[in-house]
């Protein structure tokens, strides 16, 4: 069977057309166009279709109810999670495909932050109040960029209530290429999540070659997957000791085009990844390069 192919960035793609985009640290993001204009992220789902993607993913990454404190003036976070729903469904029509739609599971608080997630009772109510919305209306449910063990398994256990179909996609980005943000071992995060038999585990958001050291660890599991960053790890000199992950991911890295990630995915496919797509920095560009890896299986 083909890989799947998941879209890219949606950040990159909001950069890229001219739209307001504030640091995700201080600011609510890419919520910011959900919530101003939402059509031009309905266009992107639209070219990530046209462009080869087999599946779109909701647009409500950072429409959480801890980040959203940020705008007073916000609409509630399930309602942003039905408005991007909605976007997805009406880029499905208009381009009259099959395209599956990926509901998103994100962390609740600053992405590669997990010592700011709350106690488990607050995050299994977003959880669940995200999986209510999702019920019967995606085709799978993805938590995406998990930085601890804690709130992964919290995500993909809650996720399970509310999808047949649930990806567990861990990130590694800090400054040990084969930690989670939290500190701990990939490794382990992978075996804790074959305790809740997900349908499939990936690593996002970190460089693309990083992603290639994953590949072994999720081998574990039945089905794994990578939508990585388009960059690879250059180790730079730094003045003192970088605690912020994601300060440290920039400082090292060197950004690649399209074409150099396609060289990426074909080793990823071959070692059998049966997701493949693109986070921070990837663009429409890199899901047509690896529509042309796809197309030739």
């Amino acid at each position: 069977m083909k890989p799947l192919i998941l879209d890219s960035a949606l950040g990159t793609e909001l950069e890229n057309r001219g739209e307001y985009l504030p640091s995700f640290k201080t600011s609510i993001w890419s919520a910011y166009s959900l919530i101003h204009n939402p059509e031009v992220i309905k266009q992107i789902h639209i070219d990530n279709i046209e462009a080869g993607a087999d599946v779109i993913t909701t647009s409500n990454y950072q429409a959480t109810p801890e980040l959203l404190k940020r705008e007073p003036s916000a609409p509630p976070y399930e309602d942003l999670a039905k408005r991007s729903l909605e976007l997805c469904k009406e880029a499905v029509i208009k381009t009259g495909t099959q395209t599956k739609i990926a509901g998103c599971y994100p962390p609740i608080h600053v992405t590669f932050r997990p010592d700011l997630s709350p106690n488990e009772k607050k995050l299994r109510k977003f959880y669940e109040t995200l999986g209510e919305v999702y019920r019967g209306e995606v085709d799978v449910i993805i938590c995406e960029t998990m930085a601890s063990i804690y709130e992964g398994m919290i995500a993909a256990s809650t996720a399970k209530k509310f999808s047949d179909t649930v990806w567990l996609s861990w990130t590694t980005r800090s400054n040990k290429l084969n930690r989670l943000p939290s500190t701990e071992l990939l490794d382990l995060a992978i075996s804790e999540g074959l305790k809740l038999d997900v349908d499939c585990q990936l690593v996002n958001c970190v460089h693309a070659d990083t992603a290639s050291m994953a590949i072994e660890k999720l081998k574990k599991e039945k089905s794994f997957g990578i939508y990585a960053n388009s960059s690879i790890y250059k180790k730079n000199k730094l003045e003192g000791f970088v605690s912020d992950s994601d300060e440290w991911h920039y400082h090292n890295h060197q950004p690649i085009t399209p074409v150099d990630y396609k060289d990426f995915v074909i080793d990823w496919i071959n070692s059998g990844a049966s997701v493949i797509g693109g986070c921070c920095r990837t663009t429409t560009d890199h899901i047509k390069e690896i529509k042309k890896v796809v197309e030739k299986l």
